[in-house]
């Protein structure tokens, strides 16, 4: 067996391992309700991935010190797509019918931090709503990123291989090495999860709802399971933590990283929280401005559920704070804005990503200025250093490519009848990961009326928009198999 492939079948290995042992959580939860088909499902398939990552590990274990980029590009999609289908198997086999490609869906929506299902939430048996949040959670640090944790003699090749993953600048070379970072990040992501999941209890919230919703909105994954995600109406308090939390996790984890190690000037100057920041401000004061004009209201008693609107969108948890019925259109046009631009680099968020928004505004201004003075100089500066022009081409070539694919998408979804607007609603819910279509009219259940075909055109741009596609669509390109591709 080649060395390459050898690499790709330990990775899954470990994977498997951090797989099953991160599904007793959901089989301690089905067995406290009796459900006895769901946990005897998920404790076979457990312990049959335990024991099987553990085989393959001993077996296939290689110690390389460099791996080609195509090597980690089949491996990240390898594992995130065997993953996705295993966990099928609970839904399968717990024996309530439930159709094949709405287990597909449900699990992709699952794993790539989607605030839909295909299932009704309140049918699902609560050992299986565990998992489906489980899968949130893991979903939203990156199942690749666990494994390198506890793989120290990769540390190496581990910035390449997270690369393919999740993608965002890396600066942390310069202050810590790879596998600290990994590690820490890892910590403040449990960090971050289990305070939340402290301060709703203590705002009332019960045992089990508090553990769905942590799980779910670490991840900046919504929280459908609380009244479909229109939480309106919940306690200002309840509202308060989710919304800030939520904002917790579109912000770029390296900033957290950054602090912990007390490079505090490194996270002032960044370019991309000043422009995110500035962003999810200016996009409050317009959304909470049409709103109050149009209804009549106070600006500054609105303007805090505003705020945590835009930070629900902006963070593509895509819950609601405020009634969309009161909303006037412009203000789902501004939510739509909103959602494109989406969370930061490096975040459990979706979206373009504000990293590569202002990067691109950059690129305008430089571009503005060589117009007017021809034979001038002027560098685009990001993080207080020149970029280069290739991250400048990348990023550009990406926010082009994200948007070929979200109207590719909302023309495939189209052949089954769907209306043109609908369907754009819906490519772009599932290419950020929002998961949800915005209307001032919101409905859950919009999955139910669309065909298999549109469902795994949607499950296709769900992982799409979680892997930054070109992860997905590199495999599907004949030169990227070849043995000598890089």
């Amino acid at each position: 067996m080649k060395e390459s492939s050898k690499f790709t079948y330990n990775i899954m290995s470990i994977a498997l391992i951090i797989y099953g042992l991160l599904m007793l959580p959901s089989i301690a939860v089905a067995l406290n309700y009796g459900e006895t088909g769901v946990w005897a499902s998920m404790l076979v398939l457990s312990l049959c991935s335990i024991f099987a990552g553990a085989m393959a590990h001993f077996f296939l274990n290689n110690n390389l010190s460099t791996v080609s980029l195509r090597v980690c590009y089949i491996t990240t999609v390898s594992v995130w797509i065997c993953l996705i289908f295993l966990s099928t198997i609970p839904y399968i086999a717990s024996n309530n019918s439930y159709p094949i490609i709405d287990i597909i869906f449900t699990t992709m929506a699952s794993w790539t931090t989607c605030s839909t299902s295909a299932i009704p939430l309140e049918i699902l048996p609560k050992g299986l709503l565990m998992w489906k949040c489980t899968c949130n959670w893991i979903g939203g640090i990156g199942i690749i990123l666990l494994v390198l944790s506890f793989l120290p003699q990769w540390q190496f090749i581990g910035q390449k291989l997270v690369s393919t993953e999740i993608r965002g600048p890396g600066y942390l070379m310069n202050n810590t090495t790879f596998r600290q970072a990994y590690r820490r990040i890892i910590f403040i992501y449990l960090g971050f999860t289990i305070i939340q999941y402290v301060a709703l209890r203590i705002a009332g919230m019960g045992r089990l709802t508090a553990l769905f919703t942590t799980l779910s909105n670490a991840s900046t994954s919504g929280v459908q399971h609380l009244n479909n995600g229109l939480i309106y109406n919940y306690p200002l308090n309840i509202k308060i933590i989710i919304s800030f939390f939520a904002f917790l996790g579109s912000l770029n984890i390296s900033v957290f990283v950054l602090l912990l190690v007390r490079k505090y000037r490194k996270v002032f100057k960044n370019t991309e929280l000043r422009f995110y920041l500035g962003f999810v401000l200016a996009a409050t004061i317009i959304f909470n401005s049409i709103k109050c004009i149009s209804n009549n209201e106070n600006f500054f008693h609105g303007f805090a559920p505003s705020l945590m609107q835009i930070v629900s969108f902006s963070s593509t948890s895509g819950f609601y704070v405020t009634d969309p019925s009161r909303w006037p259109l412009a203000c789902c046009d501004i939510v739509i804005m909103v959602i494109l631009v989406g969370s930061c680099a490096i975040s459990s968020g979706g979206g373009i990503k504000a990293s590569r928004v202002s990067l691109a505004l950059l690129n305008v201004k430089s571009n503005l200025y060589m117009h007017i003075h021809p034979k001038g100089v002027r560098p685009i500066i990001y993080n207080d250093e020149p970029a280069s022009s290739r991250t400048v081409a990348r990023s550009n070539v990406y926010i082009l490519l994200f948007f070929v694919v979200f109207f590719f998408g909302a023309l495939l979804i189209t052949l089954d009848g769907t209306p043109v607007y609908d369907a754009l609603l819906y490519s772009q819910a599932m290419l950020t990961n929002t998961g949800i279509p915005i209307t001032n009219t919101p409905n859950s259940e919009f999955i139910y009326s669309v065909s298999d075909f549109s469902k795994i055109v949607m499950s296709f741009l769900m992982i799409c928009g979680r892997l930054e596609i070109y992860p997905i669509l590199l495999v599907f390109t004949r030169g990227f198999w070849r043995e000598r591709s890089e």
